[in-house]
């Protein structure tokens, strides 16, 4: 896939990215409530040609069309280039990530690894959420065959009961 920049004796031992309809549309609630708030403010707009409405009822419904918008299609146009750019990495020091147009990759020690926390939706695609000791969280999104994965995450520094550990 990537050609990661790695330390000296640093073996890459797996690296993945999002599942790309998985990742659009997790959130597809959201997508669903803001469709029906388009074609909600869109009758509207239809109405509005044949009777005299206030300019704070248009503003209002402008807004609302704005923010249905933006929380919508145009939300869906960001996961979709969001996507394009996002990749993982786990080697045996850190789990590396890269995403952003100008492909910024951010290192996670695993030194400081607390937790690992699975959330599937199916057997073949879950999240797997990393809690780090400077409370930093880091969610590696929608991935396919997660147990392939979970099997080159080392476990937690500290394997106390205080914290959760769920694999």
């Amino acid at each position: 896939m990537l050609i990661w920049p790695l330390e000296q004796d640093e073996v890459l031992l797996w690296q993945g990215r999002p599942a790309p309809r998985c990742y659009l549309f997790r959130c597809w609630r959201g997508q669903l409530v803001t469709l029906i708030v388009l074609l909600f403010v869109g009758a509207f707009f239809r109405q509005v040609r044949q009777q005299d409405v206030t300019s704070m009822t248009l503003i209002f419904f402008l807004a609302l069309f704005l923010l249905a918008l933006v929380y919508g299609p145009l939300r869906l146009i960001y996961l979709r280039w969001h996507w394009e750019t996002l990749f993982y990495a786990v080697s045996d020091r850190r789990l590396l990530v890269r995403s952003g147009s100008n492909k910024q990759m951010v290192s996670y020690p695993w030194l400081l690894l607390d937790a690992i926390v699975v959330h599937p939706y199916t057997d073949q695609l879950a999240d797997i959420e990393l809690t780090f000791a400077d409370s930093r969280r880091v969610v590696l999104a929608c991935l396919e065959e997660p147990r392939t994965c979970l099997r080159a995450l080392p476990l937690p520094a500290a394997n106390s009961p205080e914290k959760n550990t769920s694999v």
